[in-house]
């Protein structure tokens, strides 16, 4: 489906294994903020014409399963317009596998919301690949949502936008989208920097090098944020230096936050061995959920909202099929 001017959808993907609820809610909030609508795509992949042994299983098995994905979607759609009504949802049951379908609907998206298992699907997510694959080669910025974790986090800690930041190109879309986030939502942007001292090979670490590593790693979170502190000079901004991995880092920052977001070069490869490491950490073991922003001039814009505009967008019967 192509969007229309100006109106590209946020797009959030289901399946049948009850992962969707929170995707689709935390989806349906995103595009009511920015004023979009909210497709909602279930891919379909009906039961194989035949068997390794040539059987051909009974058409209504066909019947059934597609029933059960309209099901499904319907159920989406209903839970969609339950989280805001005035938001335009479109349902889409597609054929295909997940990888290629959401990766077609991004193409046209301003963001694409995908759900995780959680402990009992981690494995689907991260082996078998498909949110791994989507935020790597998807053409627009893709958050995964994680569900609710029963581990508590120690302490109160305040709401509010987590970025991972240094001054690399590659990581500025990360920067940019982590503001507009922090604005759109009216809570603060926690800027994080892990650093190491970096010691010759074979030498004993010692105080002056520890300050001088710290104090290059402050002059590069600076550096990182400078081009943004003007244009959103409403956006508190939290700076944090932690020494440590940087993937430890972000799981432990992620408590209590309405958002992670971590950056990625495009063409597939995430910021130096994100994907590899980072990225897979705080999608795994992270406790909100994670936004993948490539470094990519074709990812749209983030819009957002005015609510002084008066536009009055209404509901459109929200059933496509293809």
């Amino acid at each position: 489906m192509s969007a229309v001017a100006g109106r590209a959808p946020v797009v959030v993907g289901i399946d049948g294994a009850g992962s969707a609820g929170d995707a689709v809610d935390w989806a349906t909030a995103e595009a009511a903020a920015r004023g979009c609508p909210l497709y909602v795509v279930h891919a379909f992949r009906p039961p194989l014409p035949a068997d390794c042994y040539g059987l051909v299983p009974p058409i209504d098995d066909a019947f059934t399963a597609r029933t059960a994905a309209e099901t499904v979607l319907s159920e989406a759609v209903a839970r969609a317009r339950s989280v805001a009504s005035d938001v335009e949802v479109s349902a889409l049951l597609l054929w295909g596998t997940p990888n290629r379908t959401l990766l077609d609907e991004a193409a046209d998206a301003q963001l694409l919301v995908l759900g995780s298992r959680g402990l009992c699907g981690a494995r689907s997510l991260l082996t078998k690949s498909v949110s791994v694959q989507v935020a790597a080669h998807a053409s627009c910025p893709v958050v995964v949502i994680r569900p609710a974790r029963g581990d508590g986090a120690p302490g109160w800690s305040p709401l509010r936008v987590v970025v991972g930041a240094d001054p690399t190109p590659a990581c500025a879309p990360a920067i940019r989208f982590a503001f507009q986030a922090a604005r759109q939502r009216g809570i603060p942007l926690a800027a994080v920097h892990a650093w190491t001292p970096d010691t010759p090979a074979g030498s004993t670490p010692v105080a002056a090098s520890t300050t001088m590593a710290e104090a290059l790693a402050r002059r590069a979170l600076a550096r990182a944020l400078a081009p943004l502190r003007s244009e959103f000079a409403d956006v508190p901004v939290v700076t944090t230096l932690v020494p440590g991995d940087p993937a430890d880092v972000l799981v432990a920052e992620s408590r209590g936050a309405a958002l992670v977001v971590v950056g990625s070069r495009g063409r597939g490869q995430v910021l130096g061995t994100m994907f590899g490491s980072v990225s897979q950490s705080v999608l795994h073991h992270g406790h909100s959920p994670v936004a993948i922003v490539r470094n990519d001039p074709a990812v749209p814009p983030v819009t957002e909202r005015d609510p002084a505009s008066g536009h009055d967008r209404s509901p459109g019967p929200g059933w496509w099929s293809r």
